[in-house]
């Protein structure tokens, strides 16, 4: 998991910008309309607006990602819908990978390479509650099917999708268990129970 110390994540929180803004950054090249697609393709159901709407604790949510990266619009769209589902408890900021951000790209490897996106959930004051970084478990399954032999993916269970399954939705169901993973932490967290006296 990539680490970095709260201070750090805060000044670079500080820097990033919000969803529109962010998409905004890769227009001159071309890079926004996977970002709006996948947008318009993940509004939440009901049921996913109301757990998001239960959220009590405030986080701060910081991805470093690209406007070129196709599972860069995926995943930030999917956090997008989410954080709009609730913004008085989710403040979600992107930040663009790039020389300006070298010493959080540094920190930030995965598998012995500097991968996008990369998010941390830190909470209201900016201590890190957890980070998750590059595709999320159902985009390697499917590209795992597609690259391996049929009797490894038989043998890792990697059984084909029943029929009528989204892989667009099934990104935003991950994002969505990773917000509420974030939210519980915090919620059940003694140190913020002691500070609000829940």
């Amino acid at each position: 998991m990539p680490t970095a110390d709260p201070p750090l994540l805060e000044s670079m929180f500080a820097k990033a910008v919000p969803y529109a803004d962010f998409v905004a950054l890769g227009e001159p090249q071309g890079h926004r309309s996977p970002w709006d697609q996948r947008y318009s393709q993940l509004e939440l159901t009901d049921g996913q607006q109301e757990v998001v709407a239960g959220f009590t604790r405030k986080m701060h949510v910081l991805c470093l990602t690209g406007t070129w990266c196709g599972d860069c619009a995926l995943q930030g769209a999917a956090m997008q819908r989410i954080a709009e589902a609730n913004p008085d408890a989710i403040d979600l900021r992107f930040l663009l990978r790039d020389e300006d951000h070298a010493e959080l790209i540094v920190k930030s490897q995965i598998n012995g390479g500097f991968r996008v996106p990369v998010t941390w959930w830190l909470a209201e004051d900016f201590a890190p509650v957890f980070s998750f970084g590059d595709r999320t478990l159902s985009r390697y399954r499917s590209m795992a099917r597609k690259a391996l032999p049929a009797d490894e993916t038989a043998a890792l269970g990697l059984a084909e999708p029943e029929a009528g399954h989204n892989p667009v939705r099934a990104v935003l169901d991950e994002a969505l268990q990773l917000f509420e993973r974030a939210h519980l932490l915090l919620r059940l967290s003694a140190r913020l129970r002691q500070k609000h006296g829940d």
